[in-house]
């Protein structure tokens, strides 16, 4: 059953025969319909719907509900105070007076049916709307679900605790693509790589254009490394087509930045990072991408097309860092996502990372480890929380441990009480992962 888009009943219609209408959806293929009979005192029976599915349409049988006493106009009203906005919403219902039918728009109906059409234009009405509802929702060029669209359908698959994976791509140095050959072949490389990916993708996976230079595919855990690697060799294929003979002899652009300075710049490429619930299970698609466009950004410090993902063992060949010990790295982390993302990617780096959430256990942590000389750094939060600071546990590190590096990252400006502590670095948040490891490697050698 697809979860595309998904169509929510509420009611029992009067002159449709429900079940021939929800069969009909289940054989469009991209369409699931789900009934729910009554809205319930408060909301209570469609409520857990509305949380776990976020419909992309709502048909709500009027008739029914209001002999039965359950308030129409007040369920479209909460609709709207929603954090999603479930649109559009279509009111079925026999009374044609006018002032009815203005009533439920006003309180947020989007179309209001009379009672008596037939099941094939109830039918062709709601997939019209659907399709209305992708368009509005689709990049310009490319015609691709944007964003919005795809944090709801990956939502939906991780509210049912589906495995899915998120590979958010970024084709790199097309501004100065733009820049050097214009609009027109610009769009050109756009819609040949969304037509590449729409060849390679297939369903259930789900392809969208967030930005001008940015897709993202949602797929399962066990085909995203496959499928970034073929994205890359493909990639690599096609790409020559998309330059001038000198360019694609010279191998490199050239910006023009001014009269007198110009800019020998990498010709395009592909830079895929990719985040798995399989590594960790995590409850929003915020965090998942999130962890991809920090995979992204590793993948880009790479020269040519290239991939990173969030798993260990696919991870790629570890920093040379020494093999007689790995050097330790206790990372002190409230964020549960941000903790999971700097525990993989430092393992990666080939660090052995300990990750602790609260300051009794970053404690804990180094009287087992930092006296046998297992740790040589910490990354800590200065805030923590309300009954913690890191800023305390900073000091009481110093104090002890004078040889100890100490990194304190923080989302408030905190820069002179975080060195006056005894941290070595002030890093504030949000902070590339590019930049942290880079000071970490630098804090770790002077150490040395």
């Amino acid at each position: 059953m697809s979860d595309f888009q998904v169509i929510l009943f509420v009611g029992k219609p009067q002159h449709i025969h429900l079940p021939s209408l929800l069969e009909d959806f289940l054989h469009e293929g991209l369409v699931t319909p789900l009934h729910c009979e009554s809205l319930g005192p408060g909301g209570e029976a469609i409520n857990p719907i509305l949380e776990n599915v976020w419909p992309d349409l709502i048909c709500i049988f009027a008739d029914d509900l209001v002999t039965q006493g359950e308030d129409v106009l007040s369920f479209c009203d909460d609709l709207r105070e929603r954090e999603m906005t479930y649109r559009p919403v279509l009111v079925v219902q026999s009374d044609s007076a006018e002032e009815k039918r203005i009533a439920y728009l006003m309180r947020g109906a989007d179309d209001i049916l009379g009672g008596d059409l037939s099941l094939e234009e109830l039918r062709v009405r709601l997939l019209v709307h659907l399709r209305r509802n992708l368009e509005v929702m689709a990049h310009s060029l490319t015609l691709l679900p944007s964003l919005p669209l795809t944090e709801k359908v990956s939502q939906r698959r991780l509210n049912q605790h589906k495995d899915l994976a998120v590979m958010l791509i970024e084709l790199d140095q097309l501004e100065v693509y733009s820049e050097v050959y214009g609009d027109l072949p610009t769009n050109q490389v756009l819609k040949t790589f969304a037509a590449l990916l729409g060849r390679l993708v297939l369903l259930p996976d789900f392809i969208s254009h967030t930005d001008e230079n940015h897709f993202v595919v949602v797929t399962h855990p066990d085909r995203a490394e496959k499928l970034a690697a073929l994205l890359c060799r493909q990639f690599d294929t096609v790409s020559p087509n998309f330059y001038s003979e000198k360019d694609r002899k010279q191998g490199y652009m050239t910006s023009v930045i001014s009269d007198n300075i110009s800019q020998r710049v990498p010709l395009l490429s592909l830079s895929i990072g990719i985040a798995s619930t399989e590594t960790q299970p995590l409850e929003r698609f915020n965090s998942l991408f999130n962890i991809a466009r920090q995979m992204k950004n590793l993948a880009h410090m790479k020269p040519g097309c290239s991939w990173q993902s969030d798993r260990f063992r696919l991870a790629g060949a570890l920093s040379s860092l020494p093999t007689e010990r790995q050097q330790g790295i206790l990372v002190v982390e409230a964020d549960a996502a941000l903790a999971y993302l700097l525990k993989t990617t430092l393992g990666m780096e080939g660090y052995a990372v300990e990750v602790v959430s609260t300051m009794c256990d970053a404690r804990q942590a180094m009287a087992e480890k930092a006296d046998r000389h297992l740790l040589n750094m910490v990354i800590l939060d200065a805030v923590m929380n309300e009954q913690e600071s890191g800023l305390q546990l900073t000091g009481e590190i110093r104090r002890e441990y004078p040889e100890m590096r100490i990194i304190c990252t923080s989302s408030l400006h905190q820069r002179q009480r975080v060195l006056q502590a005894g941290a070595d670095l002030y890093l504030p948040k949000p902070f590339e992962l590019s930049s942290l490891f880079s000071w970490i490697h630098r804090l770790l050698r002077e150490g040395g």
